[in-house]
């Protein structure tokens, strides 16, 4: 049974808190939450969000609160209005939130995850991001995937050159001014049509367009000399079926290069980031069954994530 108002403000009292009943919930909670006093905290984050109940923040308090205490199972239905708000300011069509919500559900938790991301969370996610998605990886992220990659893919290309190349998820198009000296013809896919407008303003690729880059590469018919895949793996947990496409795609001697955030754990993982990672045997095992087979390995810092560095795998694989 939950606390009434009263008895968190008792509470406070008893903790040497003067007239109590002129403290606002939100800094009751704070307060008492301090003071390990959970239950009395529990009693006043819920008159606070009985006042305010968009205040996702307290919402969110609410949630680790419950955790202390034992009650998981009162976790379940809080969480899912905090993803259903996320949800709404992502734009996220209210036909696919269900499927958006089990994914982030399993991230926040760690409950089996899916085998890839839901497309509707990806494609809102960079849509709306999309205006400051550079500024914010360069600037604050430090994101250094698409140089790392280059690096990987010259030393196994050589002198090599006027190749027809394909960027899967390639976004605003960062990888582009990288990839297009090497290019007789630079393509690029995504799911996001706002990054697809971003890139096109880039002026670097022959071509660009709006979809799954699984789904295009079956559908497609063309080969390439060069595919890569810079941080969009990312948002696949499975490579299999990818791998087959993509082995699928590749010109005789042609190179698959990519890069993979790295997992200390067998096969791949969905972190709480929402992002899988994957275990370097993991994708050695995919390359194999397609035909595939590693030129270059590397493991290199490509990112920062809540200031500490993301370490990852840059793979470039080539065919028979």
């Amino acid at each position: 049974m939950n606390s009434s108002p009263l008895d968190w403000r008792a509470r406070l009292e008893a903790c040497g808190v003067g007239e109590a009943r002129d403290v606002p919930p939100s800094l009751g909670a704070q307060l008492l939450r301090s003071w390990r006093e959970p239950l009395a905290a529990e009693a006043a984050l819920r008159e606070h969000l009985d006042q305010q109940p968009e205040d996702k923040d307290a919402l969110k308090t609410l949630i680790a609160v419950l955790r202390e205490l034992g009650r998981a199972e009162e976790e379940v239905p809080l969480r899912r209005q905090l993803q259903e708000r996320r949800c709404r300011a992502l734009g996220v069509p209210e036909a696919e939130r269900d499927t958006v919500i089990a994914y982030l559900e399993a991230a926040e938790t760690g409950s089996p995850p899916p085998e890839r991301s839901a497309d509707a969370y990806v494609a809102a996610l960079f849509d709306l991001y999309a205006p400051s998605f550079d500024d914010s990886l360069r600037g604050l992220l430090a994101y250094r995937a698409p140089e790392r990659l280059l690096e990987a893919v010259q030393s196994a290309l050589g002198p090599r050159r006027e190749l027809d190349v394909l960027d899967l998820g390639c976004g605003t198009g960062l990888a582009g001014p990288l990839l297009r000296p090497l290019a007789r013809r630079l393509e690029g896919i995504d799911l996001s049509p706002r990054m697809i407008d971003k890139a096109r303003e880039r002026s670097v690729y022959d071509s660009l367009r709006t979809g799954e880059i699984t789904a295009e590469l079956g559908a497609s018919s063309s080969r390439y000399h060069l595919i890569a895949a810079v941080d969009v793996l990312v948002y696949f947990g499975a490579l299999e079926a990818l791998f087959v496409q993509v082995a699928r795609r590749l010109a005789p001697g042609g190179l698959f290069a990519l890069t993979v955030e790295k997992s200390p754990e067998p096969g791949y993982r969905l972190q709480s980031s929402a992002r899988y990672a994957h275990h370097l045997d993991y994708v050695r095992r995919c390359a194999h069954a397609t035909g595939l087979h590693p030129v270059v390995e590397r493991e290199e810092t490509l990112r920062r994530q809540a200031g500490q560095p993301v370490t990852g795998h840059v793979v470039v694989l080539a065919g028979p």
